[in-house]
């Protein structure tokens, strides 16, 4: 059975490229009948917080990527932390131990460095020199003595190593370029290298979709497999996921956490299904699939093998195509009020067409709900709008509130009866309610303003052009 992970560390929020991984472990468990689990890799003591395993399990939630086992559902092969499996790394590091493939290191942080520079400066590829690998009895005791505690670093067999990457397809390395890994602190926590192998057999998993960038570990967890004589899971590198200027995906180029998405007002189908185009491609002529279709459509061979591009903007079209075409009304509302409280229906209902995020449709809400509006009055035609304003003031109390198209009758009354081109009426309006040019159509704002609100904001854009008058 074909059995997938997704194994964050808990040092941060769930950025874009987490998402994808966990995205594309799922479907491929999904398309293959298999079992997708959610591993929490937090043996970084220092850095693992509780808060951001709870807010990725949250965004994984959020973007519907469910797991069938994990620390939360439990399984056949749990526990489902690294830091409750410590036992387990021990008895795997004792084989070693007693396999003769690994070796304690006294080296301090500040030796290995010079050691380092020292290599550079030479040209020559900095890789440990095994300089603790035959260490007496009585060196060992010094160095003790001293205060150190021993690491315990793997012996790397000097080979040519060949494997088989289901998306670039033959790999070699020559290992004696790879330097022994530390598998083992000194503090007996284990390193990612050696943790990720014994839980990846622990846990049976067959296959391990991640980035590009683990290509580097690839070939130790493999020796590390061998060593403890184990079968090891078949590999697919996923392409990295760049900027639109083809640099390191940072901050700098707007959101990249699942969480600053949700808050921007991002709605999940429209994510994942964004999200799932960067690096795979299913060669059709479309580009929105519902999670269903893209479970039936995805593998390997249409997984790209080169970087795939992030653009913000082209999610944000992928969100107005959801908000606008796919989901239900009841869905976006609830969306809108689980992040942001409370929103009026209607609001939804006459703007889905036109929004793109989520936020917008609060940004309405918020406009209608204020009691008094501050005009920003220097960029418009004092004098015009309200000699406009005043005169048709009568006639939009007597207008008919009660339905779009009764409103939109009673403004080309207004016009014809006080010969008014569109603009001329619409403007000095739209600014009276809203202090903006621009945004939802005039008709839709005074349906939801309704009749009070609209004649007391006229007043008091009648009232600020008086005072700009004195």
């Amino acid at each position: 059975m074909v059995r997938t992970r997704f194994a964050p560390s808990p040092t941060g929020y769930l950025h874009i490229g987490g998402a994808r991984t966990a995205l594309f472990n799922f479907l491929f468990a999904k398309k293959n009948n298999g079992v997708f689990i959610l591993r929490i890799e937090d043996t970084d003591l220092e850095r693992s917080k509780q808060e951001y395993e709870g807010n990725i399990m949250d965004d994984l939630k959020w973007l519907k990527i469910e797991w069938d086992e994990g620390p939360d559902k439990g399984g056949n092969f749990g526990p489902y932390r690294q830091s409750e499996r410590l036992e387990l790394y021990k008895q795997e590091l004792n084989k070693l131990i007693e396999k003769g493939m690994t070796y304690e290191c006294y080296c301090t942080e500040e030796e290995l460095e010079i050691q380092r520079k020292l290599q550079l400066k030479e040209k020559k590829p900095p890789i440990y020199d095994r300089r603790c690998l035959n260490l007496t009895e009585k060196q060992k005791q010094q160095f003790i003595t001293e205060g150190r505690k021993p690491s315990f670093r793997f012996l790397i067999p000097h080979q040519i190593l060949e494997y088989e990457d289901l998306i670039h397809g033959k790999i070699k390395v020559d290992t004696s370029l790879i330097s022994d890994p530390i598998i083992v602190k000194s503090n007996g926590i284990p390193t990612y290298n050696f943790a990720c192998v014994v839980d990846d057999y622990h846990m049976k998993i067959t296959h391990v979709i991640r980035g590009d960038e683990h290509l580097d570990n690839t070939p130790r967890q493999i020796l590390i497999f061998q060593a403890l004589g184990y079968q090891h899971p078949l590999y697919a590198h996923i392409p990295m996921i760049l900027a639109p200027d083809r640099t390191k995906l940072s901050k700098r180029h707007g959101a990249t956490s699942v969480n600053e998405l949700k808050v921007m007002g991002f709605v999940p189908e429209a994510v994942v299904n964004y999200v799932a185009l960067l690096g795979w491609s299913p060669k059709e002529n479309r580009e929105v699939f519902s999670i269903q279709e893209i479970i039936e459509r995805f593998d390997f061979d249409h997984i790209l093998d080169h970087p795939a591009v992030y653009d913000l903007e082209k999610m944000k079209w992928f969100n107005h195509y959801y908000i606008s075409n796919v989901l239900e009304l009841e869905k976006i509302k609830k969306y809108v009020e689980d992040l942001y409280g409370p929103i009026n229906e209607k609001i939804i209902e006459l703007e889905k067409h036109r929004v793109y995020l989520l936020t917008e449709f609060i940004e309405i809400q918020e406009m209608l709900d204020k009691d008094e509006i501050e005009y920003d009055l220097g960029n418009v035609d004092i004098a015009a709008f309200s000699d406009v304003l005043r005169k048709v003031i009568n006639s939009l109390q007597n207008l008919d509130f009660s339905s779009l198209e009764s409103l939109k009758e009673g403004l080309k009354g207004i016009q014809k009866e006080y010969n008014l081109k569109t603009p001329q009426l619409y403007k000095p309006l739209r600014f009276a309610l809203s202090n903006s040019l621009e945004g939802i159509e005039l008709p839709k704002l005074l349906y939801l303003l309704g009749k009070e609100k609209v004649i007391k904001r006229v007043n008091r854009f009648l009232n600020a052009a008086d005072k700009a008058k004195v």
